[in-house]
């Protein structure tokens, strides 16, 4: 039998409270992002919004992905990887 859900994250763990919590800061990072994207774009808000969706997938990454306790190579690929996503959105949307 495969686990779908890390272990912080189970189904049959008792204490939900770190899946709920990650659930409410995404929930919350989400609104964030959604009450930004209304507003005219200056650079402090694109920075913002682009940070808070940066968070969003670090927390995806912690606890959904399980990688949380991960260290080494996959953890500077993932940040890596994030960072770059950053620079390629946010760099033409401040320069223009």
């Amino acid at each position: 039998m495969s686990r779908i859900h890390p272990p912080e994250c189970s189904r049959a763990a008792p204490a939900d409270w770190p899946c709920t919590a990650a659930w409410l800061a995404l929930l919350a990072l989400c609104v964030l992002s959604w009450s930004l994207g209304g507003l005219r774009g200056t650079p402090a808000l694109v920075v913002l919004a682009l940070a808070a969706t940066l968070l969003k997938a670090q927390v995806v990454i912690d606890h959904y992905m399980g990688l949380r306790r991960v260290r080494g190579r996959w953890r500077a690929l993932l940040a890596g990887w994030l960072l770059l996503v950053a620079v390629l959105v946010g760099a033409p949307l401040l320069i223009h």
